[in-house]
């Protein structure tokens, strides 16, 4: 039963033993430009106030630290997640963002650029960061070692909680796929799939704003 319940996962359209549904990861980056070419109206007004809300979050983080805010380029990640998220959840389109390779591809790069650009031109803020102020002189190799664990271990939480949350609600959506009870069981899958809309969102939101502050620290 665990076994074909996660098969619904698993890619399964493949010619000449290419995996044809990681191109529904390419499809996220070709429909994102075609907001520019769209008249106005309310979905270019909505995506326009993602933008200036988004904005203005990461520019807080970077003010308090007096750095400049490379914000486009957690905007362009959001927006990117968001797009493949809500891809997920239409049928019979592969949801890329409920795996792993995913969501690691995403975070390890990101936390190794700012890995070594703080140590190359940081060196001495990100080795004080280690130890947190007032800390007792005795607990200080302690409060190293913790720091420095919860450094490397960024990366694997931020992809854990996307994947986790994403893998999460297609499996209870699949569960509730019932034939029995149906009118019931529609009921709450509208409920569930407006649920699963605003943990796509949050997730998003939530692992650009994570990578934004890691980064600013």
């Amino acid at each position: 039963m665990t076994t074909n319940l996660f098969n619904i996962f698993d890619p399964s359209t493949m010619i000449f033993n290419l995996n044809l549904n990681w191109l529904s990861v390419m499809m996220s980056i070709i429909l994102m430009p075609n907001f520019i070419w769209i008249m106005p109206n309310r979905i270019k007004w909505l995506i326009n106030k993602i933008y200036v809300m988004m904005n203005n979050e990461i520019l807080m983080l970077y003010k308090m630290k007096n750095i400049k805010s490379p914000s486009f380029l957690f905007i362009s990640l959001f927006m990117f997640i968001l797009m493949n998220n809500f891809l997920g959840l239409f049928p019979n389109i592969f949801s890329s963002s409920s795996h792993m390779i995913f969501s690691m591809t995403l975070a390890l790069p990101f936390w190794l650029f700012f890995i070594i650009y703080s140590i190359i031109l940081n060196t001495k803020n990100m080795i004080a960061h280690l130890i947190p102020l007032n800390t007792p002189i005795y607990l200080a190799p302690l409060m190293t070692l913790i720091e420095t664990m919860s450094i490397f271990i960024r990366p694997f939480s931020l992809s854990i909680r996307l994947t986790a949350n994403m893998i999460a609600g297609h499996l209870l959506m699949t569960l509730l796929n019932s034939n029995s009870m149906m009118i019931i069981i529609i009921f709450i899958q509208i409920i569930m799939l407006i649920f699963e809309l605003c943990v796509a969102m949050i997730q998003s939101y939530v692992f650009s704003i994570l990578s934004s502050l890691y980064s600013s620290e």
